[in-house]
């Protein structure tokens, strides 16, 4: 088992190491699964709020939201991390970076590591903020005003708001962290010098991290926030 502290602390050496070693996926998968599982019970958390909110327009309502809620969150990050890999694969080809797609997807997801820990605060800010929230009930689907009301309602509770706003503060100072250890994740997986790594890292990550705060000042949600 690598020790996590390498990956964390001197991760141009770790993947300079594993470079030297057969492909293994079956770690990173388990921290991606890990953020996947934590995450997800925020999502169900989150889809319990909704929940109560539909609790008035039929049976069964409930329950359709709790598991797509989950379920949503789970396949989010799983999603997140092959297409994101995908995403800076493609990239690479720009600087003519060579290795296999199989190398990047393990070292991309190493660098999930600060995610896990992301998923935690982010589940004890849910914890704490989620009880406050005060939930319109809708009664019916027949009126679209209405019920756009009622998520507007529920998106801009005052606890809500700030719940959205820690957590996306949470998640820009998280992705930069795992961006920091992806740099070095794709500079020795696809052979990429340090600086054309980092270009083709941290262009992705500015643009979601400008799509978060996006969110944050036009009252939008977005997934996981």
């Amino acid at each position: 088992m690598p020790k996590i502290t390498d990956v964390i602390l001197s991760p141009d050496t770790f993947f300079a190491e594993k470079m030297q070693s057969a492909e293994e996926i079956r770690f990173p998968l388990i921290i991606v699964l890990i953020t996947g599982i934590i995450g997800a019970i925020t999502g169900y958390m989150m889809g319990e709020l909704t929940a109560r909110m539909f609790a008035g327009v039929g049976a069964g309502m409930g329950e359709i939201v709790l598991v797509s809620s989950f379920a949503g969150a789970f396949f989010g990050v799983l999603l997140m991390w092959i297409a994101g890999t995908g995403i800076l694969y493609l990239l690479s080809m720009v600087f003519k970076g060579t290795g296999g797609f199989k190398r990047a997807l393990e070292f991309i997801g190493w660098g999930f590591i600060p995610q896990v820990f992301s998923a935690i605060i982010g589940l004890l800010v849910a914890l704490y903020y989620f009880p406050m929230v005060q939930v319109p009930v809708l009664r019916s689907f027949q009126d679209p005003a209405v019920m756009q009301s009622a998520i507007n309602h529920l998106m801009n509770d005052p606890s809500m708001l700030q719940y959205r706003q820690i957590s996306s503060i949470i998640s820009i100072i998280f992705i930069l962290w795992s961006a920091s250890i992806w740099i070095f994740g794709m500079k020795h997986a696809r052979k990429l010098s340090t600086k054309n790594a980092a270009i083709v890292v941290l262009v992705p990550v500015l643009i979601y991290i400008i799509s978060i705060v996006y969110t944050i000042f036009s009252g939008i949600p977005a997934p996981g926030v």
